[in-house]
């Protein structure tokens, strides 16, 4: 690892760097340091020729903070005519076809068609955009548009495999106000990290907490309820 920052460290996002440094290799933290300033003023990524790739990069970024890594990124490539259409992606470039040349249709059958490693990181950026875990951490909702904590539907996720155990999650808006329900087997040893919009004011047990910076609150372990108000 040394060897790496001294030839790397200060341009880490350079080349293949930008698909790889954070996630999922996580080489650096994710809250400071250079890895951080490097790769936190990433934002939305649309869909280019190699699929793949703008997701990786977006990756990047929301482990480093960025909300509009996450949803905005989430959102361009969910309406591709490709993913509107077929709900799959191809690899976007030349490449090894499989058996589609023997098929009687219309597609390009120099383009790999379904790419399992396009899918995948799609896939893989939307569950990390929900929640993704930094070392003995969870972090929640650091990739959602800021819009759904006020959205009147409820959000739920249920049993979501995390690697302390299965994490379910209600947030519910109503009154100025959203109540977040945190349930499941999932503990963290150093509990929970969550991102919110900078404006919201955060009370667990009828106290106030104060936010490690802002928009970024550290929940501990066995936190249940959290009163969340704009």
């Amino acid at each position: 690892m040394t060897a790496y920052d001294t030839r790397f460290g200060d341009q880490l996002p350079k080349g293949y760097g930008s698909y790889c440094v954070l996630w999922p290799c996580h080489l650096y933290p994710l809250h400071d340091g250079k890895a951080f300033t490097q790769f936190k003023g990433i934002g939305a990524e649309k869909s280019k020729s190699w699929r793949y790739f703008p997701l990786a990069k977006a990756h990047q970024g929301l482990l480093a903070g960025s909300w509009t890594a996450g949803h905005g990124t989430v959102n361009s490539h969910l309406n591709h005519p490709q993913m509107r259409d077929w709900h799959l992606f191809d690899e976007g470039g030349k490449s090894g076809s499989g058996g589609w040349k023997h098929a009687r249709t219309n597609w390009n059958h120099s383009v790999a068609m379904p790419h399992g490693w396009a899918v995948a990181e799609l896939w893989l950026l939307i569950r990390d955009s929900l929640l993704f875990e930094d070392g003995e951490q969870l972090v929640l909702l650091g990739g959602i548009p800021p819009d759904w904590f006020t959205d009147q539907r409820p959000l739920k996720l249920k049993d979501l495999p995390t690697k302390f155990g299965p994490l379910s999650l209600e947030c519910a808006f109503a009154d100025d106000r959203a109540v977040l329900k945190l349930g499941g087997k999932a503990i963290p040893p150093r509990g929970f990290i969550l991102y919110l919009p900078e404006t919201a004011t955060v009370t667990i047990a009828e106290q106030v907490i104060t936010p490690r910076h802002p928009g970024e609150f550290q929940l501990q372990v066995g936190t249940r309820e959290i009163i969340i108000v704009f």
